[in-house]
């Protein structure tokens, strides 16, 4: 679009993560006998809560036995979701938390193994690295920020051909990170070093950084780019 080479552009994002969430993290843990499933967001129809429950519902039993999924979050789909958990039988393994305070959701990434969150059109998803500072591998639809934020080293992204397609693959996602407790402990701790460029101090040491190199460029006239060209900043 704007005719410049990748050395001219930095890709700088909009989010990022307080050092609270990285303070005193435990990678790779599961806090009793079952693996926990964890969902943070508005309870609308495109974050794919309902996807979440849908798939849980085709895992085999004996994956079943051995996970919980807690839904944090209150929106217009509460009662839909509700239903869905009664209809498939899931009483027993999904909890539905309600609307709880920002900070008040701390305590539920720590006590967790695993993070769901299929949404569907996310523009910014700071859900997923509040859970990856917590030490958690993410499942996420690839799509929007989520999809960068994500990496095959620390969970796994599901292409959205299809809700048939991503709520299968999200089944099959959560049944090998479940089973594979190496493969789990290996992205959780991928992903606690991951979210270190997210947080907000080194951010500001990053965009200081950036204007730095745009003021000597301008100072020397010796860059690559002329004179009246500045280096442009993508925030994403």
């Amino acid at each position: 679009m704007f005719s410049l080479s990748d050395e001219q552009i930095n890709l700088f994002y909009e989010n990022g993560i307080s050092q609270d969430f990285l303070d005193g993290v435990e990678t790779g843990k599961s806090h009793d006998d079952n693996v926990n499933l964890l969902f943070v967001g508005r309870l609308v129809p495109y974050k794919g809560a309902d996807m979440l429950i849908e798939a849980i519902s085709k895992l085999p039993k004996e994956i079943q036995n051995q996970i919980k999924l807690t839904i944090v979050g209150d929106g217009s789909e509460i009662t839909n979701l509700k239903a869905m958990v009664q209809e498939f039988g899931l009483e027993n393994l999904v909890t539905f938390t309600g609307w709880i305070k920002q900070q008040e959701t701390l305590e539920f990434y720590q006590k967790s193994d695993i993070f769901c969150f299929p949404s569907v059109r996310e523009f910014g998803g700071a859900v997923v690295l509040e859970a990856m500072a917590c030490g958690l591998p993410c499942i996420v639809v690839n799509n929007g920020g989520i999809g960068e934020y994500v990496t095959e080293e620390t969970g796994f992204k599901i292409d959205p051909d299809s809700r048939e397609y991503v709520t299968q693959q999200l089944a099959n996602k959560i049944g090998t990170l479940v089973t594979d407790e190496q493969l789990r402990k290996q992205m959780s701790a991928n992903s606690v070093e991951r979210v270190r460029e997210f947080e907000w101090g080194y951010k500001a040491e990053k965009i200081v950084e950036i204007y730095q190199k745009m003021i000597a460029q301008k100072n020397n006239n010796s860059a690559i780019l002329p004179e009246e060209d500045n280096i442009l900043v993508s925030i994403n």
